[in-house]
């Protein structure tokens, strides 16, 4: 039981992190760029939108390495769902942190079926794409010194991909939405399927 509340603060305070670090990065575009970095401006899909995607996934695959698996010593299928349930209240810390932000949220003002979709969509992001680093990681599928790259291709792409159709907002690409979150977790379910005696 104390495992799984240090995972729930890890998760909270990994997406925490990333959010700080995003806010420097928007300080930083000020500073040097002349650029304002607001809560519009990730309705497009540009650098900073991209960045802000590796700094999560990053944040989440350290997370996992680092702590979940160093400091508590989690393995195996046990990193797998430890890491699901770092990615779960990482998205749930995301949501929180949108909605006290945005004053039509807050005031229950715009909570229509594409926000909430939205937002539903959002947890099951950071839930599955730190599912899917974990399962690489616990599979061992790459090594060498370039393995935590390959591993965050992924999640990346895949954070990227989910932007990029959300920033759309039409019926067809919350289908698309849908599928590409199926995936990620069906191809998590395989690696851990097919590498289930190999876990580490």
């Amino acid at each position: 039981m104390t495992k799984l509340i240090k995972i729930i603060l890890i998760g909270i305070l990994t997406a925490l992190a990333a959010v700080i670090a995003e806010q420097l990065l928007a300080v930083l575009a000020n500073i040097f760029w002349q650029r304002e970095i607001i809560f519009d401006f990730y309705g497009q899909l540009g650098i900073f939108l991209v960045i802000a995607a590796v700094i999560e996934e990053g944040f989440k695959y350290l997370a996992i390495v680092s702590i979940l698996r160093k400091k508590i010593n989690l393995q195996g299928i046990k990193l797998c769902l430890g890491s699901l349930t770092l990615g779960l209240f990482f998205g749930l810390t995301e949501i929180f942190l949108i909605y006290i932000s945005n004053e039509n949220l807050a005031g229950g003002r715009a909570l229509a079926p594409g926000v909430i979709f939205s937002l539903v969509t959002v947890v099951l992001l950071q839930s599955l794409t730190t599912l899917l680093a974990a399962s690489m990681i616990a599979s061992r599928i790459f090594s060498g010194k370039l393995s935590a790259l390959k591993i965050l291709f992924f999640p990346v792409l895949i954070h990227l991909l989910y932007n990029f159709l959300v920033i759309q907002k039409s019926n067809f690409t919350n289908w698309l939405v849908g599928i590409v979150l199926g995936i990620t977790f069906a191809v998590s379910l395989g690696i851990i399927a097919f590498n289930f005696r190999q876990l580490d």
